[in-house]
C-alpha cells in the first residue's frame, strides 16, 4: 500500500525503474531482486517485466532477466552518444595504451553515468576483473558528477530526493564533493579487487556531459600517475565537444 507521503508512480515510471535497477557490471537479476530494488510488489514487477520482454527491452536469461537488445539498439540512435563516442575514441585508445588498464567512457545520466564504451586488452585475466572495475569506475564517475552538480544546484528537497533515488553510490559529504571538484578527479574502490579514477568532460556551460575513467587492480593501477594524463584527456575532449556541431548543453 502506498503511504500518504509517498508519491504515486505512473506505470511508465515503474517500468523505467525496472530498467534502471540494473547496475554496472550486472548481467542478470532475478525477479525478487528487481522487485526489492524498485519497491514494487512481485506481481506488479512480473507484469511489467513481461511487457518489457515483449518489447525487447528485457530478455529472459538462465537465472533471471537481462537487458534486451532493443534497448541497446535504441541507445545507439541517441545523437549525443554518437558524437561523444566518436570524439572520445582517440582518447580511450591513448589512455589504454598508456596505462594498459581498462578505460571507460560514461555519459551523464543526472547524478550517475551510463557506460557508453570501454577499452580492455589485458588477455584472459581481464574478464575476471571487469565487473569489479565497472563498479569502481561507475562509483568514481558518480562522485565527479555529484561534485560538479553541487557547485550549481541549490541545496533543497529536490536534491535530497535525487540522492535517495541513486542508492548504488553513497551520499558524499560537502567537503568530499568540494575536494573532488577542486582536484578535478575522483577515486573509488570496489572491495579489495579494483580501484578507479575518473574525470569529467564538460560542455560549453561547464556542465558534465560525460566522464572518462581508468580502472584496474589495486596493485597495478598507480592513481597519481594515472590522474594527470586522464585529466588532460578530459580537458582535451571537453574542448573537442565544445566545437562539435550538433552538441547542445546538457540539462
Amino acid at each position: 500500500m502506498t503511504s500518504p507521503t509517498q508519491p504515486v508512480r505512473s506505470m511508465l515510471a515503474r517500468g523505467l525503474s525496472i530498467l534502471h535497477s540494473f547496475r554496472p557490471g550486472e548481467s542478470e537479476l532475478t525477479l525478487s531482486e528487481i522487485a526489492r530494488r524498485t519497491a514494487l510488489p512481485k506481481a506488479t514487477a512480473h507484469r511489467l517485466i513481461s511487457e518489457l520482454v515483449d518489447a525487447g527491452m528485457l530478455e529472459r536469461a538462465e537465472r533471471g532477466l537481462r537487458l534486451g537488445l532493443n534497448l541497446f539498439a535504441l541507445g545507439t540512435r541517441v545523437p549525443r552518444q554518437r558524437i561523444v563516442r566518436e570524439l572520445a575514441l582517440p582518447h580511450l585508445n591513448r589512455m589504454h595504451d598508456l596505462t594498459r588498464q581498462t578505460v571507460f567512457l560514461y555519459l551523464s545520466d543526472g547524478l550517475d553515468g551510463a557506460m557508453a564504451d570501454s577499452r580492455s586488452g589485458r588477455g584472459p585475466r581481464a574478464a575476471a576483473y571487469l565487473p569489479a572495475e565497472s563498479e569502481a569506475s561507475a562509483s568514481a564517475v558518480a562522485q565527479v558528477f555529484r561534485a560538479h552538480r553541487a557547485r550549481t544546484d541549490p541545496v533543497g528537497p529536490d536534491r535530497g530526493r535525487r540522492y535517495r533515488a541513486h542508492r548504488a553510490v553513497r551520499r558524499l559529504a560537502p567537503e568530499e564533493l568540494g575536494r573532488v571538484a577542486e582536484q578535478g578527479f575522483a577515486v573509488a574502490h570496489c572491495g579489495l579487487e579494483a580501484v578507479a579514477v575518473a574525470v569529467p568532460v564538460l560542455d560549453a556551460t561547464d556542465s558534465p556531459v560525460a566522464a572518462l575513467a581508468v580502472a584496474g587492480s589495486q596493485d597495478r593501477l598507480h592513481l597519481l600517475r594515472t590522474a594527470s594524463p586522464l585529466r588532460a584527456a578530459g580537458a582535451e575532449l571537453s574542448r573537442d565537444l565544445r566545437g562539435a556541431p550538433g552538441m547542445v548543453p546538457a540539462l
